[in-house]
C-alpha cells in the first residue's frame, strides 16, 4: 500500500515536472526494493504500540513528495530554481551522492526492514558498521540536494519539518531496538555514530541507559 501510494505521488509529480521526477527516481526505485523486502524480513521481535510511532513514520515518509506535488500544481514559485549557480551545483552534487548510495543500506537492511518502528534484527553489517542510520543519511543527502536547487522558503519550512519528524522517529526505532537488543545495541551506539563515524573521543548520541 505503501509502495502504491508512493509511486502515484510520483507519477503525480513527474506529470507537473519532468525535473522533479528525475529527482525522485532513486527514492522510487528504493521504495520497490523496500517493498519487495517485506516478502523476505523476518517476524517482528519487538514492537511499539500506539498512533503517534505510526504518524511520525508515515508523515516523514510522504511530506516532502506531498510537498512536491502540492507545490507544483498550487504554487510553483515554492519551487523556483535557485539562482545561484554553484549552490545549485553543490545541490546536484549531493543529490547524485545519495541517489548512488542509497541502495547499499537497503540492500543490507532488507530482512529487517520496516516503516513503522519495529525490532527485526539487529544490522550492523556493511553501511551500518558506519552509521547507525545510512538509509536516513543518504534520505538527508537527497532531500538538501533538492532544497538547495530550489532554495525558497516554504521548501526550508518542510524540510525542517522532515528533519524534526526523522528525529522523532530515530527516537522511536532506537527505543525498540534498544528493547529487543540491550547489551547489544548499547554497545552499538557507543561504537557508531547515527549519521556517519562517531569522531574519536565523542560521547554517544544514541540510547544509554
Amino acid at each position: 500500500m505503501g509502495l502504491g501510494a508512493f509511486s502515484a505521488i510520483a507519477v503525480a509529480v513527474w506529470r507537473q515536472s519532468s525535473e522533479f521526477g528525475i529527482l525522485i527516481l532513486p527514492a522510487v526505485l528504493q521504495e520497490l526494493l523496500v517493498a519487495i523486502s517485506f516478502l523476505l524480513r523476518h517476524r517482528p521481535r519487538r514492537t511499539i504500540p500506539g498512533w503517534a510511532p505510526r504518524f511520525v513514520a508515515y508523515g516523514n515518509t510522504f511530506v516532502i513528495m506531498a510537498f512536491l506535488l502540492l507545490a507544483g500544481r498550487y504554487q510553483p514559485e515554492w519551487l523556483a530554481p535557485t539562482a545561484n549557480f554553484p549552490v545549485r551545483l553543490a545541490g546536484l552534487v549531493l543529490w547524485l551522492l545519495g541517489a548512488l548510495l542509497g541502495f547499499w543500506p537497503l540492500w543490507h537492511l532488507r530482512r529487517s526492514f520496516s516503516v513503522e518502528p519495529v525490532a527485526r534484527g539487529l544490522v550492523t553489517s556493511g553501511p551500518y558498521r558506519l552509521a547507525r542510520h545510512p538509509v536516513y543519511a543518504v534520505y538527508l543527502l537527497i532531500n538538501t540536494g533538492i532544497f538547495l536547487g530550489h532554495l525558497t522558503l516554504p521548501f526550508a519550512l518542510i524540510l525542517a519539518i522532515w528533519i524534526g519528524l526523522l528525529l522523532v522517529r530515530i527516537r522511536y526505532e532506537e527505543s525498540v531496538l534498544l528493547q529487543a537488543f540491550p547489551e547489544e545495541y548499547q554497545g552499538y551506539c557507543r561504537r557508531v555514530g547515527a549519521f556517519g563515524p562517531r569522531p574519536s573521543g565523542a560521547r554517544p548520541s544514541g540510547p544509554d541507559r
